[in-house]
């Protein structure tokens, strides 16, 4: 009787049971992957609206740039492991 009563009160199972198949760089790799599809997207359409939209176009080329030189330090600032 104690022994039933023992296997229906059983604790869950550790979280980490169910992560044990799953390489952290292999999860890293793919994150950072969605997050550069991501940005690559952003980048892209605004690019086009601050283009094609924009009422000071001349304006819009060096913001574009300075998104893309930004985005791009911060990015490998990001992954580099260097702190400040």
């Amino acid at each position: 009787m104690q022994e039933e009563q023992a296997a229906l009160v059983a604790p869950f199972p550790s979280p980490t049971v169910l992560f044990t198949g799953l390489d952290p760089v292999q999860v890293i790799s793919v994150l950072f992957t969605v997050l550069f599809i991501i940005w690559a997207i952003y980048t892209i359409v605004t690019a086009y609206h601050w283009l094609r939209y924009g009422h000071r176009s001349a304006v819009a080329i060096p913001a574009l740039i300075t998104h893309v030189a930004v985005s791009g330090f911060l990015a490998l600032f990001a992954v580099s492991g260097i702190r400040p």
